[in-house]
């Protein structure tokens, strides 16, 4: 039987796979996008549509571009994973896994493209 510490571990784990499924259907339900930074302000582009969804105005526009592009619907749902394989649905291979995804989505860990020469 757990004590006390081990049971509120146990909740807490519990509770961040609960939120993990309400990221998840927040990211899932975004349109791709990426950023168009060919004129004077950052756009940012709807990709299913072609359609432009916001213009960035400001001294951060440069800056929440970058971060538009790092945290796309791809790194959403990837992060909606890692979050509810701590909350409990995987061991740590799992986890140590989904880091891995989340952090090549974002940008900051390469591809693993592996490849057999012919």
């Amino acid at each position: 039987m757990p004590n006390q510490r081990e049971r509120r571990e146990i909740d807490t784990r519990r509770h961040i796979g609960a939120l993990a499924d309400e990221w998840r259907k927040i990211a899932g339900g975004l349109p791709w996008w990426r950023i168009d930074e060919t004129g004077p302000e950052p756009v940012v582009i709807a990709t299913d549509l072609d359609q432009p969804l916001a213009t960035l105005h400001g001294m951060w526009a440069p800056d929440m571009a970058r971060y538009l592009t790092a945290m796309n619907k791809q790194s959403g749902v990837n992060l909606a994973e890692l979050l509810w394989r701590i909350g409990g649905h995987g061991g740590s291979e799992d986890v140590t896994n989904a880091s891995v995804e989340l952090l090549r989505s974002l940008g900051l860990e390469p591809r693993n493209d592996r490849y057999r020469p012919r």
